[in-house]
Formats: C-alpha cells, sequence, structure tokens
C-alpha cells in the first residue's frame, strides 16, 4: 500500500535564491535528477520480478501520467525488458454524461471511459496479441480513426497502462496480485510565503490551465471554472487508488513554480482581460453543460482567478527555455 511520503516544500525566498547565475542550473538538475530516481526504482522492481505482466499508472489529472509512463516504458526497454504504454485516455467514451449541481458535465469518472474494451485489449496485449488502441483526439473532444500501429509485448513483455483509472477495479481484477503492479503519481508539495501559497491541489490546477490553453484550446478560466468538478469527481477515487498503489511518485520539481506560475499567470491575465472586454470564449468544457450554459459559475471563477493572479505575481520569474527538454513539464509547456 502506498502513502504520500516526502512532501517537498519551497519557499518564495528559496525560489529568489534559485536565480542565482550557477544556483538554477544545479537546482534544476538536482529536482530532474530526484525524478528520474523514482522512475528508475519502479523499472529495477518490474525488472527484478518476471511475473508482473502489468503496470498500472493512476494519478489525478495533471500529475504527468504521461511523461512518466514513457519514461519508465524505455528504461524498461533498456534494461531487456519490452514494453508498451496503454493509455486509457484513448478510451473516452462522452455519449452518457452526468452533471453537477451547476451543469458542468463528468468528463472524469470512470463511467466515461469504455473500460469493457480496454480490458479486452489489455487481456488480448498480455496473451501476447496484436491490438490497435482507439485513439480520442482531444481537440475536437471524440475518438476518432485510429491510425495508430498494431501494440504488442510478446511473451515476456509489459504493458504500461496510464490513466486516472488504471488501478479501478474492472482493470485490476483480471489479474492475480502478484502480475501488476501499482503506480500513483501526483505532485506533492506547497509553495510558501508568509503563508502556504499553493497545494498540491493548487499546483496541479496551474499546470491544467498551462497545458489546457496550449492542447486543449481552452482559455484559463474555462479551466478554473471546471475545477471544481476535477475536484470533486477525483475524491471518490483519490484515497482507493493510492492504497492499491505500490508506489507514490512525488512528480513535483522544486523548481516549476519559476516556470508554471509565471505562465499560468500570464494566461490568466489574458482571459480576464477578455472578460473584462465583453470577449471571452464561452468554455468549451460546458458545450454540453445541463442546462445549456456558457460557464458553470463564471463570477466564483473570475474571483478565483483573481486570486490566483496576486498569489502567483509573489513569485519570481525563469524562462521556459531553462527547463531541460527531458523534463516532465514539457508534457504541459509544449504547444
Amino acid at each position: 500500500m502506498a502513502n504520500l511520503s516526502d512532501k517537498i516544500r519551497v519557499s518564495i525566498d528559496d525560489l529568489e535564491d534559485m536565480l542565482g547565475v550557477f544556483g538554477l542550473p544545479d537546482f534544476i538538475g538536482k529536482a530532474e535528477e530526484r525524478f528520474i530516481r523514482q522512475t528508475s526504482e519502479v523499472a529495477k522492481e518490474v525488472c527484478f520480478r518476471p511475473e508482473v505482466k502489468v503496470v498500472f499508472v493512476s494519478g489525478p489529472t495533471s500529475s504527468g501520467k504521461t511523461t512518466f509512463t514513457d519514461r519508465l516504458v524505455a528504461e524498461l526497454c533498456a534494461h531487456g525488458r519490452k514494453a508498451i504504454r496503454l493509455s486509457l485516455d484513448d478510451y473516452y467514451d462522452t455519449r452518457a454524461l452526468e452533471f453537477d449541481e451547476e451543469g458542468r458535465p463528468d468528463f472524469e469518472s470512470v463511467e466515461t471511459l469504455d473500460m469493457r474494451l480496454a480490458s479486452i485489449d489489455l487481456a488480448k496485449l498480455v496473451s501476447g496479441d496484436a491490438v490497435v488502441p482507439p485513439t480520442f483526439d482531444f481537440m475536437v473532444r471524440q475518438r476518432v480513426e485510429s491510425k495508430k500501429p498494431p501494440l504488442e509485448i510478446g511473451k515476456n513483455g509489459v504493458v504500461v497502462v496510464e490513466g486516472l483509472h488504471g488501478l479501478c477495479d474492472i482493470t485490476t481484477a483480471s489479474f492475480e496480485r502478484e502480475q501488476y503492479l501499482g503506480i500513483f503519481i501526483m505532485p506533492y508539495a506547497s509553495v510558501m510565503s508568509d503563508r502556504r501559497l499553493l497545494d498540491s491541489d493548487e499546483l496541479r490546477m496551474l499546470r491544467r490551465i498551462v497545458r489546457d490553453v496550449r492542447h486543449r484550446g481552452a482559455h484559463a478560466l474555462t479551466t478554473i471554472d471546471y475545477w471544481p468538478m476535477i475536484q470533486n469527481s477525483e475524491q471518490n477515487y483519490y484515497r482507493d487508488y493510492l492504497t492499491k498503489a505500490d508506489y507514490h511518485v512525488n512528480s513535483f520539481l522544486a523548481y516549476e513554480p519559476l516556470v508554471i506560475a509565471n505562465m499560468a499567470r500570464k494566461d490568466i491575465k489574458e482571459a480576464l482581460d477578455a472578460y473584462e472586454q465583453g470577449l471571452l470564449a464561452p468554455s468549451v468544457f460546458m458545450e454540453r453543460s445541463n442546462p445549456p450554459k456558457d460557464f458553470a459559475n463564471i463570477e466564483k471563477a473570475v474571483a478565483k482567478a483573481r486570486m490566483l493572479v496576486s498569489w502567483l505575481e509573489q513569485i519570481p520569474q525563469a524562462k521556459e527555455s531553462f527547463v531541460p527538454k527531458t523534463s516532465i513539464l514539457n508534457e504541459f509547456l509544449c504547444s
């Protein structure tokens, strides 16, 4: 059973100290090395246990599941254990949705995934068969024709399954406990000033804002307006998946506020400017809202956005170019 551990705490003073000519590259290097060590520990465990056929990588939104999974696959292959990634995001089926009291559609629950098909494909892969997984396009928010090559692992390979619901009973029940390893990944950290400025949940929201603007055609107020749905839905699964996991991987990088906070602040201010000018586009996450409306609660989202800007303005800035090309942060930054 995994537990959240090794919480990382950084202060505004720490971040300012990092910005010295020699301090920042060294600090970035140490932060990246810490994350790489966690990946290596999991890879060694899998290679040491040939009975493990599946690694389930679970965790809440904007935790870095995709990058961690890709790195784990690469490291396993480098150690001579064939491995492939299977993303549960490609099994989205959003034809039937639930809604919260403010009309937000729930895109986070396990019911929005075609878990029957995912389980069938996973069983085939573990049996050594080839599978062509579906493809879900987040820009158009629907499943599209898959042009992916067939996946297969042969007799001794490993399938690394990534997604919020990777450790749900539907997927794990098909395997004996010794046949799979569970990973729960989440940034576990806080940024402090005279008081706590940002906790793990808000750090993930900043990552999500930056990613949604660059990858999913959603401005910052869209993400902030939808965030209560994400929080409420994740609470239904968070503790269960953490308990079922064998490892917790802390994906927070101590230097990331220098980059993410600055980018998120600019994205939020741009959305606030559009709101104040009456030019704000409707929320892409509310296109299927019930009842139909442009936002769940735009006044509350604007208030939260203004508060975030006041917090983020206290955090010193570093250029995006400082982020190494191999960093997990590029999952959110790269357009």
